[in-house]
């Protein structure tokens, strides 16, 4: 069970914490230097919602722009969708996944480690590899190694992505062994994510792994088969994905609802539409808000994906199997194992949006299941089933699938700019622009 019975209550009083778009619970670890001050328990309820809440905001938002599964249709939106971005466009990003969520991971990891709370060990470092990963596929090189020193290191240098990869892997290795131990006197009950169920958080690190060395496939065709070892090993359907159920409630609300009913300026974008519409995809209706590109403001109680009380889905079943299909085709994988693996995703894809009666019409089309399943089937199909995750961007960089026309300029965004913050405070931030590709990105 995902959720124990105290949950509901526990995210009201998370989410009633006073914050904005622009600074969602900031302040969280004030005091780095008392990291015996609270419980692990205490402190991975409120990573996990500012992880997920991180994750499914301007992650989401502008990362659809960039893929077109979303368009900015007025004010500060419609700028962000020509790729208009300032360096202090990212510095809330970047403050809430170091402090609220990075180094709040550090403390619990060494309270745990010293006191023999191997669950919370596990969890903690599993949420740090997954929060690694997805700041160096949008940044490349972070500060880690001297980012937690507090004052006596306020320039710490830049690590490469090639050794934030290694910790990934380090760290989830580290977190499976912490999952197969005893969790000493401390009860594993802060946990909002998996309830405390440690076979579910094993198998969400292998699954992160799998990621990572897909990730890193187009440096090595190595992690292919790396990638599906992991595979194997993760979820064996749906119902382990790992996500982040909000509230049905104005205070529990999901990210992208709230945006939708305070800011708007975000719609549909045709281009996307306009790919689902070629092979009659049922789940545009979803998608679309009934808006087509208009605003989802002015649908937020209607819209039938960006809903209230949305999981959001940090890791699932269903990209696991897109991800088997490919590193399948990869590594010279039979055709049938291919195709099980990309008509069991595309049927994950639409039992998550109730739409399984429409299955088997659709996979009947020679466009959607044709007799050879290729790579551009596999990423098109990822793309469909990937709408607004911040997966999506990391999946066009990897393949270049779609083939997409910039919405302004000669070319699409490749990563993030560093924030303002971190420019005037830290003089080894490297200078970078919005094209400038990530180590991974040599496609």
């Amino acid at each position: 069970m995902k959720k124990n019975i105290l949950y509901k209550g526990f995210l009201i009083i998370l989410l009633s914490l006073s914050f904005s778009c622009d600074g969602f619970l900031e302040g969280t670890n004030e005091n780095p230097n008392d990291p015996v001050a609270v419980s692990p328990g205490a402190l991975l309820s409120p990573v996990e919602l500012t992880l997920a809440y991180t994750y499914n905001s301007n992650l989401s938002r502008w990362s659809g722009y960039f893929v077109q599964h979303l368009k900015g249709v007025a004010r500060q939106q419609s700028g962000f969708d020509g790729y208009n971005f300032t360096a202090s466009n990212f510095d809330t990003d970047w403050g809430n996944l170091y402090v609220d969520v990075l180094q709040n991971l550090e403390i619990i990891i060494a309270d745990s480690e010293e006191n023999g709370y191997n669950h919370y060990s596990g969890a903690a470092k599993t949420l740090k590899a997954h929060t690694l990963m997805l700041m160096t596929d949008y940044w490349n090189s972070i500060p880690y190694t001297g980012a937690f020193a507090g004052v006596e290191n306020l320039q710490p240098t830049f690590d490469s992505q090639a050794s934030i990869y290694d910790e990934v892997h380090s760290l989830l290795a580290s977190a499976r062994a912490n999952f197969g131990g005893t969790n000493g006197a401390l009860p594993f009950d802060g946990d909002l994510i998996y309830g405390g169920d440690v076979a579910l958080w094993t198998k969400a690190a292998y699954a992160i792994d799998a990621r990572a060395y897909l990730h890193q496939a187009p440096l090595s065709t190595a992690n292919y088969t790396a990638a599906l070892s992991s595979i194997n090993q993760a979820f064996d359907s749906s119902a382990d994905d790992m996500s982040f159920q909000f509230g049905d409630a104005a205070t529990t609300a999901a990210p992208w609802y709230q945006f939708n009913r305070d800011r708007g300026d975000t719609g549909f974008n045709s281009t996307f539409g306009d790919a689902l519409d070629a092979v009659s995809d049922p789940r545009r209706d979803i998608y679309d808000g009934d808006a087509d590109i208009d605003n989802f403001g002015d649908v937020v109680d209607t819209h039938e994906y960006f809903v209230i009380d949305q999981a959001v889905e940090l890791i699932t079943y269903r990209e696991l199997l897109f991800a088997r299909a490919e590193a399948l085709l990869a590594t010279g994988g039979s055709q049938a194992d291919i195709r099980a693996a990309y008509l069991e995703a595309i049927e994950s894809s639409f039992t998550s949006l109730g739409l399984e009666a429409e299955y088997s019409a659709y996979i009947a089309q020679p466009a959607v299941a044709p007799a050879t399943i290729t790579l551009e089937n596999v990423m098109t199909q990822k793309w469909f089933a990937s709408y607004a995750d911040p997966e999506s961007f990391t999946d066009w960089r990897r393949t270049g699938i779609p083939a997409l026309t910039p919405n302004n300029g000669v070319a699409v965004p490749r990563r993030w700019l560093y924030p303002q913050t971190e420019i005037e405070l830290n003089s080894n931030t490297p200078d970078v622009t919005l094209t400038d590709r990530v180590d991974w990105d040599v496609n």
